[in-house]
């Protein structure tokens, strides 16, 4: 399968994987869900959350994993940043003061 990094939106069901081969200067967007994103040659794992981007910065492969239902976006280095700045996840947010117990 072919995806057209400056314009595609990819889906992925909890548990699912997307692997990006040679994805230097990609950006990962992080629309909905949490990703787990791991780079060949990196010591650390990244998690992604909806509305944070992530740079791949090796050459190789990248491989994404859904730790929940997500939907991602990748874009070419060369799309302006304002494309992929963080953006505000979809639907309601818990506030932190309303959701302590005790």
């Amino acid at each position: 399968m072919n995806i057209d990094i400056s314009s595609s939106t990819i889906t992925l069901a909890a548990g699912s994987l997307v692997s990006v081969r040679d994805g230097a200067d990609t950006r990962v967007l992080c629309r909905t869900g949490s990703l787990w994103i791991t780079q060949e040659g990196e010591v650390k794992d990244a998690v992604v959350h909806a509305g944070e981007v992530l740079t791949i910065r090796r050459p190789g492969r990248t491989v994404i994993g859904a730790l929940e239902t997500a939907s991602l976006a990748l874009y070419a280095i060369d799309v302006p940043d304002f494309a992929v700045q963080r953006q505000q996840p979809r639907g309601p947010r818990l506030d932190a003061r309303v959701a302590t117990c005790g």
